[in-house]
């Protein structure tokens, strides 16, 4: 009896801590988000919308309509652009709007916007690209963790219901900060994000298995969220400094010049005769 006491709280205490495990990667993904480095003083905030943006790949479980994806990617990339404190966002809403005043509303390709004289009313367009996005199945764990798959039917199936059973996220993104009166780039770069862990670590939901191959996970919206999110803030971040840098020098180059003043040279008193 004893035996099997000791055997029982030594599960207990494994559990426990594989949970506590998982707890701190899963908040190790999400801990920088959103976390960015003061703009350089001086520098000026300029109004930027994001277009929805363009979906290259079928989304991961074939359950999310590329409008839906391209939406939730442009209202991620307004509240994490927001946050460097270095653009004063255009909310979807106020964005598809000024569209439709300006007889844009249908444009469907978001690279359409980005040429010269298109789009009035903001200094800046975030033009975006979703390249993949991708849920798989690695492996399912039994309680043990011994790597086993579940048998139904004589088959072996993917426990996407097991915390333990590992998947890989992927997602890739591609930004670029846009002058829409000229059709200038002022930064570009490709954000991404990948990692094979436990479902419990990565924080997805999975809602089942299917879509383009056997090896696909349906996620629900949440994790979609999540995922776009983690892909864009590594674009953000690292698109930052040459943001900070070009805008700075063309702020330089708009602000004119005030002319040196010359003192002016004392009057000399006359002589006394």
């Amino acid at each position: 009896m004893k035996t099997g006491l000791m055997l029982s709280l030594a599960l207990l205490l494994t559990v426990g801590c594989s949970q506590t495990s998982e707890s701190a990667r899963r908040h190790e993904l999400t801990a920088h988000v959103g976390k960015y480095d003061m703009p350089p003083a001086g520098l000026k905030r300029v109004r930027v919308g994001v277009p929805q943006f363009q979906v290259d790949t079928v989304i991961s479980g074939l359950d999310y309509k590329r409008i839906e994806v391209s939406r939730d990617a442009a209202d991620q990339l307004t509240t994490l652009a927001d946050k460097t404190d270095r653009f004063e966002m255009i909310e979807r809403a106020q964005m598809d709007q000024l569209l439709k005043e300006q007889g844009l509303e249908g444009v469907v390709d978001p690279a359409e916007l980005a040429k010269p004289g298109r789009v009035r009313g903001v200094d800046y367009l975030f033009i975006g690209r979703i390249t993949n996005m991708r849920v798989k199945k690695e492996r399912t764990a039994s309680s043990f963790s011994l790597g086993k798959l579940l048998t139904v039917n004589g088959a072996s199936v993917f426990d996407y219901n097991n915390k333990k059973s590992t998947v890989t996220v992927e997602c890739g993104v591609y930004l670029r900060l846009v002058d829409p009166t000229t059709g200038t780039i002022l930064a570009s770069d490709f954000g991404e994000f990948k990692r094979t862990d436990t479902i419990g670590a990565t924080g997805v939901k999975i809602i089942g298995v299917g879509g383009q191959s056997d090896a696909d996970l349906k996620i629900n919206e949440d994790s979609r969220g999540l995922i776009l999110r983690l892909a864009l803030d590594d674009a953000v971040r690292k698109m930052l400094p040459l943001v900070d840098r070009r805008m700075l020098r063309k702020q330089a180059e708009e602000t004119p010049e005030m002319p040196e003043e010359t003192p002016e040279t004392p009057e000399e008193a006359p002589e006394n005769p």
